[in-house]
């Protein structure tokens, strides 16, 4: 009965008949989209656990050109901490730990004491005090970090940010550690236990032909440079994936395993499905988004209009994202908001237009008015990191002062100034930058440099993921 149950819901799948006005209108969405944003990817909308709309635009490869398909993967970003939750809390279910261990019951080597008190529950829910994977030493070339032991030596011997379970801050880190407890748990590789206890029993749902199509492309990934150019992303700034981010599958694919999971309920024991369901606060939906160099992806499932959206796609600047809540608009009320420039490329040409001190003075509220509801300081920062990485950090250096007038007490924007002094070679305005930094948190590490601009030669630049490649 179950086969047969499957074989209903695949051919929904494959065979959707939608209204033609508001095919019309999905149609007109994507269609912006793809013109005005760059965006090539798949998406999937349901709606009564019927397809409103399974449509693929632009292109996988640019170079082929190869077009994208509804059975072309994607670098599903942070959407692999979903997958990591599931398997962590299918090892909880077999008895094989509870939840409550400590790190200690697993020996990874850790040096600071207080990391023994870091149980599985504190890393679910990032409130190990653990930071985060992007140090300086990391961002200068991820493509290096092959493995989860090799991620996991970049914070073996750093301290915690503060004491296991008395915060919460979001940790990439912290899941290349589940991931690290799983492998030692299980004596399974992390990849192969993701393809034994999730995709084989998810992909019951997917076609023979589905499943064959879905191992033959791999989206390229391509950013969308703060000119509005799509740009192919390089080789050292492409992560490997891991348990935090950067597993592959298609629309398909990833519409299966949250079907099985929240669905037939079968991936996981009820008690298990209440912890994980527990990880986001509000119970009638389920978000999960992945953002980095090259990707940007969406899923959003209200359970209350039973109305699911998933998005995939190989360009970044959280295309997927505010597409997705578009679609979702789209379907509740028949409208959307209009469709604007990324926040980056906003942040640009209003920049190129103004002399620094009418930046200063007006920019601020010229975002708010445009509409922008991404943080501005995360926005102007990310801008002016990839100016740098671009050579051009005399151009980045006054949107670096602007954000030390704008939040003068956060040591980071300090750093990122004292980075773009560093980037032109005036090493010693640097310092002198920098002590501003050390002067709020006298233990404050570069997120740049990894001896805090102490030596004479500027550090080699390179840009960082974008929107954090796991989000």
């Amino acid at each position: 009965m179950k086969f047969i149950a499957y074989f209903i819901l695949l051919m929904s799948l494959t065979f959707p008949v939608v209204k033609a006005e508001a095919n019309s209108a999905f149609d007109k969405l994507l269609d912006q989209y793809h013109q005005q944003i760059g965006f090539s990817g798949s998406v999937l909308v349901m709606k009564n656990g019927k397809p409103l709309l399974a449509k693929a635009v632009g292109y996988a490869d640019d170079t082929v050109p190869e077009p994208v398909t509804l059975q072309t993967r994607f670098n599903i970003g942070s959407i692999q901490k979903n997958l990591t939750a599931v398997l962590v809390l299918q090892a909880h279910d077999k008895g094989l730990f509870n939840l409550d261990d400590t790190l200690n019951k697993f020996s990874l080597g850790f040096t600071d004491p207080q990391t023994q008190n870091i149980t599985i529950k504190h890393l679910l829910e990032h409130r190990s005090g653990f930071g985060d994977l992007f140090t300086a030493e990391y961002r200068k070339n991820p493509s290096k970090y092959k493995t989860i032991n090799e991620k996991l030596e970049v914070l073996r011997d750093h301290s915690l940010l503060f004491t296991p379970g008395s915060n919460r801050r979001y940790s990439n880190y912290g899941y290349i550690v589940l991931g690290a407890i799983l492998e030692k748990t299980t004596g399974q590789n992390y990849w192969k236990l993701l393809e034994e206890d999730i995709f084989q029993p998810s992909r019951n749902v997917l076609t023979r032909e589905q499943i064959s199509h879905t191992q033959k492309t791999l989206a390229e990934p391509y950013h969308l440079s703060y000119d509005g150019i799509r740009l192919p992303v390089a080789p050292n700034l492409r992560e490997h994936k891991s348990p935090d981010g950067g597993g592959q599958m298609s629309v398909f694919e990833l519409y299966a395993f949250y079907h099985h999971l929240f669905i037939d309920k079968e991936l996981l024991s009820p008690s298990s499905l209440k912890t994980f369901r527990a990880l986001q606060k509000d119970q009638q939906q389920w978000l999960a988004f992945g953002g980095g160099a090259g990707v940007s992806t969406a899923v959003e499932l209200d359970f209350v209009n039973d109305t699911w959206v998933i998005v995939l796609a190989n360009t970044d600047r959280l295309v997927a994202e505010r597409l997705s809540s578009r679609l979702r608009s789209l379907v509740a009320t028949g409208e959307y908001a209009d469709v604007k420039v990324s926040p980056q490329l906003f942040t640009y040409r209003f920049y190129k237009q103004k002399n620094e001190e009418t930046f200063v003075s007006e920019f601020e509220a010229a975002y708010e008015k445009a509409g922008y509801r991404s943080f501005m300081g995360k926005v102007v920062t990310d801008l002016a990191r990839e100016l740098i990485a671009d050579e051009k950090g005399h151009e980045a250096i006054p949107l670096l002062h602007f954000l030390t007038t704008r939040y003068p007490s956060v040591p980071d924007v300090h750093d990122g100034l004292a980075f773009g002094y560093w980037s032109i070679g005036k090493t010693e305005k640097a310092k002198e930058v920098f002590s501003k930094a050390l002067s709020l948190q006298k233990d404050y590490q570069s997120q740049f440099s990894t001896d805090n601009y102490q030596t004479s030669i500027g550090p080699e630049v390179s840009s960082p993921p974008s929107n954090s490649t796991k989000q």
